[in-house]
This record gives structure tokens, C-alpha cells and sequence, in this order.
């Protein structure tokens, strides 16, 4: 029997370094933790791994876990450093990566599928937010560059991987291109008990930037007496923003501000909450959403509801305004049954739709077909 040389695939994920090598973890993104968790999850005898990340001033190439670190440009540099700088980086350290495959989501757009094109390499783009799909959607400032280079990513792609229904039909209407949905894969863990709190606890985690919309969420808080709240989460791009934000939260008595908790030490939180509010303009997924109903805990979201599933299987509530968010916080934080059954119903949904022993078959079947 013939024996098939094990796949190498390369993840273009440049802010994961953290979380492979579980130090300096300051700043974690979805798109990081899907990658993570799809890496190390992936059957090493079948597939080398190796991750394209910011420089963290040490050596060049590492290696976690059997998986190998590839470093280009510091994160601190990337501001001043131009588009064709960093291409160079990257192109430098994807040269010596030797993939057969490069997997992109978020960060450097437009840079690995010109790669890719240019080295007649496999590309698979992995569809990070609906803002990526839809050009009405877009962060506060953004300069519309982005949007060109992200065509990029899509139009360049040999294989996308779409997070929903939705963002399928918006890659054909908008782009004419097909996309596979793979939904998020988390590592699903037993449920634990919960322990019994004097109030309900309100939870809201996300990256402190305009388009989460952390200032709805302080709002809600003071709206609401009879309940305790959490918030937590990093500073991304615009440090002036988070202080302000914490400034601001750190005035409210019934409100714990803890900013930014590693990956690994936030489960904790999500199993204390009673609820998860989402106040962001647009997500793709929100693997926040997976943790919380993971732990049995209903999500509030004010936007972002992929495929309408918070509404069709009873998971929480999608209020679209904020009158609405507000009304439907203080229905669920006064209802104790409402939040059990909203809550077992997100328990019975991740454990079927969003399981990674379940879902990394489709990931292992896509690579496969491609390196064919």
C-alpha cells in the first residue's frame, strides 16, 4: 500500500501567535480561535500544520504542539510600515512555509491570494464577518480600499468557506461565487452546574471597538436595577475608545468591568452569566454566541443573527432596537423559567450544529478535495 504524504496546510492567521504559544495573550479575535481550534484539532498524522503570525521580536520559527510558527512583521510596526512592506513580509514567510494549501480569514487582505495566484498554490478563504460580503456594511472609518482587497481574498479564492446561508447568498448575488457552509466548531465541554447567584448576572465580551457597540451595553446597565453585570474585553485599534469605554464603566456600581480575560480563563465567566447581550453593528458568527449557549445561557443580540437562529430555535431574543434590547433584558432577567428553557435550547443546539468532533470531517474533506 501506497502511503499518502501528509497534507501541509498554512494558516495565514497573523494575531494567533498568543493563543499557540499561550503567552503575551493582550488581543484574541474570532477568526484567531476558529483557527486554533481547527489546527489543533486536525489529525497530525494526516496534516503538517503551520501558522504565519506577527513577530514577537524572538526567534523567527517556533513550534507548539506540533504545530510551526512562522513569524513576519511586528504587530506594533504594522502601522507604519506600507501595503508592499508587508506583502514582502508575508510573502517571505508563506515562501517558507512550502504549503500545499494556505487558509486565510482575517488581517492581510488581498496579500495570500495574490500569493497564492502568483506561486500556483491552493487558496482557501474563510469568510471572517458579513461586512466581507456585503459593501452597505463597513466599520467606522474604514477606508474603502479594504473592500478591493477583500474582492481579492473572494475573487482569487479556489475554495470559500462561508459561516451561514447568509453569507452564501450574498457571495452569488454580489459575486457570483459558490461557498460551502462550515459552520463554527468549538470543543464542546460537559455541562457543568451551575452555581446559585443572589441576582441574575448579565454578560457582555467582545473586542472594546466602535463597532461593537460597548456604549449600548453601559446604557442597558443603567437602565437595569435588578440584575448585576460583566463586561469584558480588550482594547482593539483605537486605545483612546477603550479608556474612554472603561472610564465610563468604572463609574457604575452594578457593573464589573475586567477588560481583557485569555481565552482560556473565560469560560468561567460565560458559566456564571445568567445572559449574553451582543450590541455589535454586524458579526459573522459571534463564537461568543457558541460559549455562552454551550454553558446554557441565552443570548440577547441587538443585530447580528445568523440565519435568524436565536429566533427559530428559541435561543434568546433579537431585538433589532435598542428600545427592544432593553425590554427583552428585563423580561429574561426576570423570568427564571424563560432563561432554563432558552438555555437548554442553546445546550441542544451547539452540541448538534456546532460540535468540532462533528464538523472537522467537512474541514478534512475540503482539504482533501483540493489537494487532489
Amino acid at each position: 500500500m501506497i502511503k499518502l504524504r501528509p497534507k501541509n496546510i498554512c494558516f495565514v492567521s497573523l494575531n494567533a501567535y498568543p493563543l499557540l504559544s499561550n503567552k503575551n495573550i493582550e488581543y484574541i479575535g474570532g477568526a484567531e480561535v476558529d483557527q486554533f481550534l481547527l489546527a489543533n484539532e486536525l489529525p497530525k498524522s494526516s496534516f503538517d500544520v503551520t501558522f504565519i503570525t506577527y513577530s514577537d521580536g524572538g526567534d523567527t520559527v517556533e513550534c507548539f504542539n506540533n504545530i510551526r510558527i512562522i513569524k513576519a512583521y511586528e504587530r506594533e510596526k504594522a502601522s507604519s510600515l506600507t501595503l508592499c512592506s508587508k506583502a514582502l513580509s508575508l510573502f517571505n514567510a508563506m515562501h517558507k512555509a512550502k504549503a500545499d494549501i494556505y487558509f486565510h480569514s482575517a488581517g492581510s487582505s488581498g496579500i495570500v491570494a495574490l500569493y497564492c495566484l502568483l506561486n500556483n498554490k491552493k487558496f482557501i478563504y474563510r469568510i471572517p464577518s458579513d461586512r466581507d460580503v456585503d459593501n452597505k456594511l463597513s466599520f467606522p472609518g474604514e477606508k474603502r480600499y479594504r473592500w478591493f482587497l477583500n474582492n481579492m481574498d473572494i475573487k482569487l479564492a479556489d475554495r470559500i468557506i462561508a459561516q451561514s446561508e447568509y453569507q452564501k447568498e450574498l457571495l452569488k448575488t454580489n459575486f457570483n461565487k459558490k461557498s460551502i457552509v462550515i459552520k463554527n466548531a468549538f470543543p464542546i465541554k460537559p455541562i457543568e452546574v451551575k452555581k446559585p447567584t443572589n441576582r441574575p448576572i448579565v454578560l457582555w465580551v467582545g473586542t472594546i471597538g466602535k463597532v461593537k457597540q460597548p456604549e449600548l451595553f453601559l446604557e442597558l446597565v443603567i437602565s437595569i436595577t435588578n440584575a448585576d453585570f460583566i463586561m469584558i474585553g480588550g482594547p482593539g485599534n483605537d486605545l483612546e475608545f477603550y479608556n474612554k469605554i472603561e472610564n465610563k464603566a468604572k463609574q457604575i456600581p452594578n457593573l464589573r468591568f475586567l477588560g481583557f480575560i485569555p481565552f482560556g480563563e473565560i469560560d468561567v465567566y460565560f458559566n456564571k452569566a445568567s445572559v449574553l447581550v451582543n450590541t455589535s453593528m454586524f458579526e459573522g458568527f459571534s463564537n461568543t454566541f457558541i460559549q455562552a449557549w454551550m454553558n446554557c445561557v441565552p443570548v440577547i443580540t441587538l443585530n447580528s443573527d445568523p440565519d435568524e437562529v436565536v429566533c427559530k430555535y428559541k435561543l434568546g431574543f433579537h431585538s433589532r432596537t435598542f428600545e427592544q434590547l432593553v425590554q427583552d433584558a428585563t423580561e429574561i432577567i426576570s423570568n427564571k423559567k424563560l432563561r432554563n428553557q432558552m438555555g437548554i435550547n442553546g445546550r441542544r443546539y451547539v452540541e448538534k450544529e456546532h460540535n468540532i468532533k462533528l464538523v472537522l470531517e467537512n474541514y478534512v474533506q475540503l482539504i482533501y478535495n483540493l489537494a487532489i
